[in-house]
């Protein structure tokens, strides 16, 4: 049985979304792979979830060492309990915030994880002197994880695969850093060796896939993330719900959102009076000031964070779910995690993003909702009234074609395959 050492700084309990692909895969590699899994044993967590530990399958080996973070420096410097995932993102308010998102997007390269390099290094090293793991697989971000497979090339001899949940420095958010031009050099040659000399540039769609096969990658693949399907029913909730499940950044708040509700809510009292939003995850620092001012933040139900059953329950409740994405370029590739989750359901998505993007093109060939490119946003009204009507005749379940073929199991067989080739 041929040996995988999987590089994560997410794993069970931590409950970030990071923590999921490789954590759903990993039951299946598990039937053919004798698979290690190195990881920190004191990560930053947002928020944990100890049921997750069960999907760990029983012959998967976790190795876990300590990591220090700078985290505890900047809560204390910025008197902030918790560290927001969109504190890159997010607009800086005040000196100290500007003053740690320049220390932080400067001197912490690729990323805060940085500082485990070095030690990850050498203890993996050590282990390689008794394990003989055939393949490597890193997954970013954080790209520190790329960094310390990339190092262990240079010593070991294995077949390295380079794992790519979001870009790198196509990401949303990397061209609002505040980086100085040495620094957004050093993060561009980091991205080029990685992909590089990775034997197996993997990531999530097929426009990023294109896009690291342009920036210099060995040999790309895609592998989509995926779902578990649901064997509850969708619930007929005594509210109008609009679900959002995961973090909602600056970049992913349009206003044409909230006009579309307040607009519907001024000319129909029946909608006014059926209507819940309910949000789930971290949300930007004006969020709840944006609804306030569109006189929307009675209608709010808001959630910071569920477990992964508590998620399931309330997003079966929903009568539609949104997805909104950053009107930047690297939405052409963006196909979130949390897609995946809703389109196991079959409740109906609207999405907004790119005009002939991944997320439109999947969307479209599965029918599963609606699609709208961002200058189309004043449709938004009309659609959200659609999907009112047929919650009011209880026809929530839409027609759409099979799909299986993005199951967590389809998806990893896919994976499989590309190991047994490579």
């Amino acid at each position: 049985m041929k040996k995988i050492l999987l590089i994560s700084y997410y794993w069970p309990p931590n409950a970030g979304v990071g923590a999921r692909r490789w954590l759903n895969f990993q039951k299946y590699l598990a039937k053919e792979f004798s698979i290690t899994v190195y990881t920190p044993e004191n990560p930053s967590m947002l928020n944990e979830d100890n049921s997750l530990l069960n999907q760990v399958s029983s012959g998967t080996q976790v190795i876990k060492q300590k990591i220090w973070e700078p985290y505890d420096l900047y809560k204390r410097f910025t008197k902030k309990r918790k560290v927001n995932p969109g504190v890159l993102i997010d607009s800086a308010n005040g000196l100290k915030d500007k003053f740690t998102h320049w220390v932080r997007s400067n001197f912490f390269i690729p990323d805060a994880k940085c500082f485990w390099i070095e030690h990850s290094v050498s203890f993996l090293s050590k282990l390689f002197s008794k394990e003989n793991y055939d393949f490597v697989i890193s997954t970013g971000p954080p790209h520190s994880m790329h960094l310390i497979a990339l190092k262990l090339s240079e010593k070991h001899n294995f077949k390295w695969i380079a794992d790519f949940r979001d870009p790198w420095t196509n990401m949303e958010y990397f061209s609002k850093i505040p980086l100085l031009d040495s620094s957004r050099r050093k993060h561009f040659d980091l991205e080029k060796k990685v992909i590089s000399k990775a034997d197996l540039t993997l990531t999530v769609s097929k426009f990023w896939s294109k896009e690291f096969s342009r920036l210099g990658a060995k040999k790309t693949e895609v592998v989509y993330n995926g779902f578990e399907k649901y064997n509850s029913p969708i619930q007929f909730h005594d509210k109008f719900r609009i679900g959002y499940f995961g973090l909602f950044n600056e970049l992913r708040d349009h206003d044409e959102i909230w006009k579309a509700l307040r607009t519907n809510i001024s000319r129909n009292t029946n909608f006014e009076k059926d209507l819940e939003i309910y949000f789930s995850g971290p949300t930007h620092n004006n969020f709840h000031k944006n609804l306030k001012n569109n006189r929307l933040d009675s209608y709010l139900n808001y959630c910071e964070w569920n477990n992964t059953e508590k998620m399931k329950e309330e997003i079966l409740k929903c009568s539609v779910l949104i997805l909104s994405q950053a009107n930047t370029e690297d939405a052409m590739g963006r196909l979130p995690a949390k897609f995946f989750e809703y389109l196991g359901t079959g409740i109906p998505i609207i999405a907004i993003g790119r005009k002939n993007s991944d997320l439109s093109k999947i969307i479209l060939k599965m029918q599963c909702g609606v699609f709208f490119e961002f200058n189309k946003l004043h449709k938004l009204s009309s659609c959200f009234l659609n999907y009112y009507d047929k919650y009011l005749k209880k026809e929530n379940n839409i027609k759409k074609n099979d799909v299986d073929v993005f199951s967590w199991e389809n998806q990893a067989s896919n994976f499989i395959e590309l190991l047994k080739n490579l």
